[in-house]
C-alpha cells in the first residue's frame, strides 16, 4: 500500500521504532496487574467471630482476664470440621467445660451458636490489611468480592465499545496520554475510597480507563512498524505481560497494604503520560483524517529519529494528498463489517474463532482471579503462574512458524481442559493448573496480532463471564472449575471450521478468501455465491 511504502522510506525498522516498542512494552508491563491484582488487596486471611471478654458476666471476667487467646477460642468459638475455629459462627453462651482437657470440643453440634454480632478478628501475618478487613467481605457476605470482580471486569467490556469510537475521532495519541492520566487519577482515589460502593465504582472506571491503554499502545506501534516486526512484537509483549503477573507476587509481599499496594501499581501513570506527550500521533491515522500537514511534520521527525534527515527536507504535504489518494482507491476491497453481516461463510468464520477466543480467556481469566483457592504460598503461585509463560512463549515463536495451526490450537484446548478438570480430584492443584496455563500461550499468540477486533470483544466478555462465574462457588466448590475445563474442551469442535493458515499470508480482501476456500475443495458455485453475497 501507498502509505507503507511511504513508511519505508522514512524508516519502519530504525531508532523510532525501537523507541515506540520500548514504552509500549512498558506500558503492557504496568497494565498486566491491573486484574489479578484483587488476588492481594481483596484477600480473605484467616478469621473468626470476634471474641470480647467484657461481654461476660462480672463473675466470669476474672476468668477470662487470665486465659490465653487459644483457650478463649476454645470456649468461645466452635470448631469447623477442619479442626479450626468456625469463621462465622460462635457459641451463644462461653463453654467453660471445653477447659477441662478430658472434655472433647468436637462434639459440640448440639451447642447453641449464633453469626458474629460484633464482628470479625482477623489474621494479620500475611496481609496487614484488605478490603475483606477494612469492610468485613466475609461469611454472607464473601460473595461481595466477587461481585467487585466482575463490576470492575465489565469496564473492559464498556470500554471496549466506546475506545475505538474515541480513538478514531481524536486520535491515537490523545487517547493514550488521557487514559494513563484518567488511571493515574482513578487509582490514587481507589487507594483511599471511604466505602465499598465507591470502591467498586472506581475499579469500573480503573478497568475501562486501562483498556485504551494497551490497546491504542499496540495500534501505535503495528501502524508504524513494518510487518516483518509484528510476531516478534506480539511475542514481546507477551512476555512483557508475563513477566508483569510474576513481578505483581514479588511486589505484594513487599506491600501488604491493599492501599500502598494499589497506589504504587497506579502512580507510574503519571510519568508515563508525560513521556506520551512528546511522541508523534499515529501517521496512518492523521492521513486517513486529512490531516496531511501534521502527518508531514510527524513523518519528518520520524526521518529524522531515524537518521534520514535528506528523506525528511524533500516530504511536502502535495506528496501525502497524492500518496493518500492512492491508498484510498485499495480499502474498498478490505472486509467491511458489512461482509461478515450478509455472508454465512463470514459469520460462521467469525463465530468460531470468537468461541475458541472466548474459551481460552474464559479459562485464563478463572485460574487468574482467585489463586487463593490453590492454598500453601498465595505469592509464590502468582509468581509461578506468570513465569511459567516466559519459556513457552519464547517457545510459541517457532511454533507459530512451523507447526500447523489448527491441530496445535484443538491440541492446546484438549489439555486446557483436561488439567483444570483433573484438579478438582487433586489435593495439589498447582501443577496441573500451571499446565493448564502453559497450553494456553500458544493460542494467545496466534490470534493477538491477526485478529485484534475479535480478540478484543472475546477477551473482554470472557473477563467479565469469568468473574461472575467465580460467584457460583458458594452453590457448588468446584463449579468454577467445572466450567473452565469443559468451555475449551467443547471450543475445540470449532477448529473443524477454521481454514489452516500456516505460512500462508493474510486473508485481506474477500476475494482472498474465495480463493482460499476453493483451494480447500469448496465447488466453483459455492465459491461464485460466497462473491455474490458479499460486495467487493
Amino acid at each position: 500500500m501507498a502509505f507503507d511504502e511511504m513508511l519505508h522510506h522514512v524508516g519502519d525498522s530504525g531508532r523510532f521504532q525501537i523507541l515506540r516498542i520500548a514504552c509500549c512494552i512498558i506500558l503492557f508491563l504496568l497494565s498486566s496487574p491491573h486484574d489479578i491484582m484483587e488476588n492481594f488487596t481483596a484477600a480473605i486471611p484467616a478469621h473468626h467471630c470476634s471474641v470480647k471478654p467484657f461481654d461476660y458476666p462480672r463473675s466470669e471476667i476474672n476468668t477470662t482476664m487470665n486465659l490465653t487467646t487459644e483457650a478463649l477460642l476454645k470456649v468461645s468459638i466452635p470448631m469447623g470440621p477442619n479442626q479450626k475455629p468456625e469463621q462465622c459462627r460462635r457459641f451463644r453462651h462461653t463453654q467453660w467445660q471445653f477447659l477441662d482437657s478430658n472434655v472433647s470440643t468436637s462434639n459440640n453440634t448440639e451447642l447453641e451458636t449464633e453469626p458474629c454480632l460484633d464482628g470479625w478478628t482477623y489474621d494479620h501475618s500475611v496481609f496487614t490489611s484488605t478490603i475483606i478487613t477494612e469492610w468485613d467481605l466475609v461469611c454472607d457476605f464473601q460473595s461481595f468480592k466477587y461481585y467487585a470482580q466482575a463490576i470492575g471486569m465489565s469496564g473492559h467490556l464498556v470500554s471496549g465499545f466506546v475506545c475505538g469510537i474515541v480513538s478514531d475521532r481524536f486520535g491515537r495519541k490523545p487517547t493514550l496520554v488521557y487514559s494513563c492520566l484518567a488511571y493515574g487519577i482513578l487509582g490514587s482515589c481507589c487507594a483511599f475510597a471511604p466505602n465499598f460502593s465507591l470502591y467498586c465504582v472506581l475499579r469500573f472506571l480503573l478497568s475501562a480507563s486501562v483498556s485504551n491503554i494497551p490497546t491504542n499502545s499496540l495500534i501505535l506501534v503495528l501502524e508504524e512498524t513494518s510487518t516483518q516486526w509484528h510476531n516478534s512484537v506480539i511475542i514481546l509483549i507477551g512476555l512483557s505481560i508475563s513477566i508483569g503477573q510474576a513481578m505483581l507476587g514479588g511486589l505484594a509481599y513487599m506491600i501488604s497494604d491493599w492501599h500502598m499496594l494499589q497506589l504504587t501499581l497506579a502512580l507510574p501513570y503519571f510519568p508515563c503520560a508525560i513521556v506520551l506527550c512528546w511522541g508523534p500521533e499515529s501517521v496512518r491515522w492523521l492521513m486517513i483524517t486529512g490531516k496531511t500537514e501534521q502527518a508531514r511534520k510527524e513523518l519528518q521527525r520520524i526521518a529524522s529519529i531515524n537518521g534520514k534527515k535528506d528523506i525528511a527536507h524533500i516530504l511536502t504535504t502535495e506528496a501525502l494528498q497524492s500518496k493518500l489518494k492512492e491508498d484510498g482507491t485499495s480499502t474498498s476491497k478490505h472486509f467491511r463489517m458489512k461482509d461478515i453481516i450478509i455472508n454465512p461463510a463470514m459469520r460462521k468464520i467469525v463465530l468460531c474463532l470468537f468461541s475458541i477466543i472466548f474459551a481460552e480467556m474464559f479459562s485464563a481469566n478463572v485460574i487468574f482471579l482467585d489463586i487463593q483457592i490453590l492454598g500453601k504460598n498465595i505469592f509464590l503461585n502468582q509468581f509461578l503462574l506468570g513465569a511459567v509463560d516466559i519459556p513457552i512463549k519464547l517457545l510459541s515463536y517457532f511454533i507459530l512458524r512451523n507447526i500447523r495451526r489448527r491441530p496445535s490450537i484443538a491440541f492446546s484446548l484438549l489439555i486446557t481442559g483436561s488439567c483444570i478438570i483433573i484438579t478438582i480430584f487433586l489435593s495439589e492443584a498447582l501443577i496441573a493448573l500451571i499446565l493448564g496455563k502453559l497450553t494456553l500461550t500458544p493460542i494467545d499468540s496466534s490470534f493477538v496480532s491477526t485478529l485484534s477486533g475479535i480478540y478484543i470483544i472475546a477477551t473482554r466478555i470472557a473477563t467479565t463471564l469469568s468473574a461472575l462465574t467465580l460467584i457460583t462457588r458458594k452453590y457448588y466448590i468446584h463449579l468454577p472449575m467445572i466450567l473452565c475445563g469443559t468451555i475449551p474442551i467443547v471450543a475445540t469442535v470449532s477448529i473443524c471450521f477454521l481454514l489452516e493458515t500456516l505460512n500462508l499470508p493474510l486473508i485481506d480482501t474477500v476475494k482472498d478468501l474465495e480463493k482460499r476456500l476453493m483451494d480447500k475443495g469448496v465447488s466453483k458455485k459455492e465459491a461464485q455465491d460466497f462473491m455474490e453475497n458479499t460486495e467487493c
